[in-house]
């Protein structure tokens, strides 16, 4: 398997081709900017040096006028009959055709200047007062010594560029690869690394970010386990109930099999409990729903629905997921007479930002010191109110409202009873 570059390797390449590509653009512009100011100013000082010097060519018995072309002279200004050499076949240097170019911009002829380089670099211009009189200006080439200062000047950038690019990798990778090493720490609950709060925000997010799963998954497995926990002991019973009945034969006695009939619907109701707790509902999508249907369909369907009233108005439209929220709304419905005591009501409100879904009893209530604990999985408020259980039914509707972005809210009546109520936001329009 082909091993993938560390992020410390692909910052690096970044950022040193980035440097590499200013310093390109960077020496391209400069080389640009500076062929216009040699072409400018050395075609100025050209212009005066061939202007003087055709003035004094056109006066040859002048004494001082052949002093002054002697000393041009030796600065590598001659005057010529002969037609310029041909051009070779090497291309001109870029300088050198630019200074040209404004050469004879400047005298209005183009054609009174050649530049040839063979192989030294020259400029021939024709005189105004003799056409058959060439002015020769020498101009030294220096285009090796730039070529080995170029050079130089690129290796010295490039190794600028690359411990820059190390530098600028290095800080920007430090942090991750610590945040690397704490990862497997952070998602066993450990603190974070001190070290990490000078990082880049990004990270210190996904330290938090890393942090937050760490502490859902371990809530995620301490459920799992008491699930387990709970089933085991929520089957014992009626299974050990079932087992002694068949080895007693009272499956053949109708009041035994009743009992029989009882457990094993103990048992799916625990077992459908569990189901759901486990597959929490997040995969059904979000439909719009007339909860007075529902909570009417669900108290169509209890045992003794005399004892049941509902309450609020004849529609209310919400975008909820249905089949959820009707097992967390039948759950409460079950707790309320399994611990309660009649005349139960199902509410239905709508207010300004919430909807809130109302089941109240008429029973003892929970103890004080029990309330705040309510809604974890598999307590069970036996102890206060009697009855059995799995210990799910809260729990589930406790997820199922935090899924719909509300809450679960358990309280004693202050006339008496309990009530839990399911509070959904209002998604605004």
């Amino acid at each position: 398997m082909r091993r993938a570059p560390s992020t410390f390797a692909l910052v690096l390449m970044l950022v040193a081709a980035a440097l590499l590509l200013a310093l390109a653009l960077s020496g391209a512009l400069q080389r640009r900017f500076g062929r216009q100011v040699v072409s400018d100013s050395y075609g100025r000082l050209a212009i005066a040096t061939v202007l003087a010097t055709d003035e004094l060519a056109a006066r040859p018995q002048d004494p001082a006028a052949r002093e002054v072309l002697g000393s041009l002279h030796l600065l590598g200004v001659q005057l010529s009959n002969a037609q310029p050499p041909t051009p070779s076949v090497r291309r001109l240097a870029p300088a050198l055709t630019a200074v040209a170019r404004t050469i004879g911009t400047m005298l209005g002829d183009p054609t009174r200047v050649v530049a040839t380089q063979t192989p030294d670099s020259q400029l021939w211009i024709r005189s105004a007062h003799d056409p058959a009189r060439w002015i020769v200006l020498r101009t030294p080439s220096y285009r090796p010594r730039l070529l080995d200062s170029a050079l130089l000047l690129s290796v010295l950038a490039g190794l600028i560029a690359l411990a820059a690019a190390g530098l600028a990798a290095r800080l920007l990778t430090r942090p991750l690869e610590r945040l690397a090493a704490q990862a497997s720490a952070l998602l066993a609950g450990a603190p974070t690394d001190p070290g990490l709060e000078g990082s880049p925000r990004e990270v210190r997010r996904l330290a938090d970010a890393i942090g937050d799963a760490g502490e859902r998954l371990r809530g995620v497995a301490r459920e799992r386990e008491l699930m387990l926990a709970g089933i085991s002991h929520d089957l014992r019973t009626p299974l050990a109930r079932l087992r002694l009945a068949l080895e007693l034969g009272d499956a053949g006695d109708p009041g035994r099999r009743a009992a029989m009939v009882a457990d094993l619907e103990e048992l799916d109701s625990a077992l459908e409990q569990c189901l759901a707790f486990v597959r929490e509902g997040r995969d059904e999508a979000l439909q719009s729903t007339d909860l007075s249907t529902l909570a009417g369909q669900l108290l169509a369907l209890r045992l003794r629905p005399d004892d049941w009233q509902l309450e609020g108005p004849g529609e209310l439209l919400a975008p909820v997921r249905p089949i959820l929220l009707r097992r967390a709304l039948g759950n409460l419905m079950d707790n309320a007479e399994r611990y309660g005591a009649p005349p139960f009501a199902v509410s239905l409100a709508r207010e300004a930002s919430a909807i809130e879904l109302r089941v109240t009893d008429h029973g003892t209530g929970a103890a004080p010191e029990l309330l705040p604990r309510l809604g974890q999985p598999f307590l069970r408020g036996d102890a206060a109110r009697g009855g059995g259980g799995s210990g799910l039914g809260l729990s589930i509707a406790g997820r199922a409202a935090r899924l719909h972005g509300g809450e679960l809210l358990l309280a004693n009546r202050p006339g008496g009873g309990f009530v839990a109520a399911v509070r959904l936001p209002i998604p605004p329009r």
